[in-house]
């Protein structure tokens, strides 16, 4: 069993080094997070990296074009973070447990790409778009519900094995997946973070999300 196949992912950790294409993306990302979608624009995105907005159209032909990269470079990390804990042989107790961290874990490291998908999916879905836009948006969409259909089926392999227990597991994995990615919304790095707090940060929210499925 596997995670939806992905397209190789260029890092997303501001410590490594961009291509020009993925240095665009990146600032993209942290204006929309910052100002929202909708009241970003080329500009603000220029003035961030430094350059022309000719440079950014170099790249894409639009905002909407790289709120569509950013999304699917959102989901790729995500998808890449989870799948070898999907592949490993063990309790799906224990599987659901790694997935769970390491989805943690990745949203914090992308927390900017994450936070951008939310408010302009959102703002996607409010305005007329193209059909193009529409098309590609419910191809992300879907590959999202394909995510959680990944959850779902450890989830039940758990319920079968007798350590996982949901009355309805189409509905509890919901909850579930929202408790884990509340992160995103309130976590904010601090420089003064002691060693491991971080660690245990996530170990947190797992055990919180996860509670009410263990049998």
């Amino acid at each position: 069993m596997s995670v939806s196949a992905a397209p190789t992912m260029a890092p997303l950790s501001a410590d490594l080094e961009h291509s020009p294409r993925d240095t665009i993306l990146d600032a993209s990302a942290r204006c929309f997070m910052e100002h929202g979608f909708k009241a970003t624009s080329i500009d603000d995105i220029a003035r961030r990296l430094g350059a022309t907005k000719g440079m950014v159209y170099h790249y894409f032909d639009s905002k909407s074009d790289l709120f569509f990269e950013i999304h699917q470079r959102a989901m790729d990390a995500l998808v890449q973070a989870v799948d070898p804990e999907v592949r490993r042989r063990a309790p799906a107790l224990e599987r659901l447990h790694g997935m769970a961290r390491r989805h943690v874990e990745t949203l914090i490291e992308t927390q900017h790409y994450q936070r951008a998908v939310v408010e302009g999916v959102q703002m996607h879905l409010r305005v007329s778009t193209t059909e193009a836009q529409r098309q590609r948006l419910m191809q992300l969409q879907d590959r999202r519900r394909r995510y959680e259909q990944v959850f779902l089926k450890v989830l039940n392999q758990g319920i079968d094995e007798g350590d996982l227990d949901a009355t309805e597991p189409r509905i509890a994995i919901k909850p579930v997946l929202g408790a884990l990615n509340s992160v995103i919304n309130w976590y904010h790095p601090r420089y003064d973070d002691a060693p491991g707090s971080r660690e245990r940060l996530v170990g947190g929210v797992v055990t919180v999300a996860l509670r009410g499925l263990v049998a």
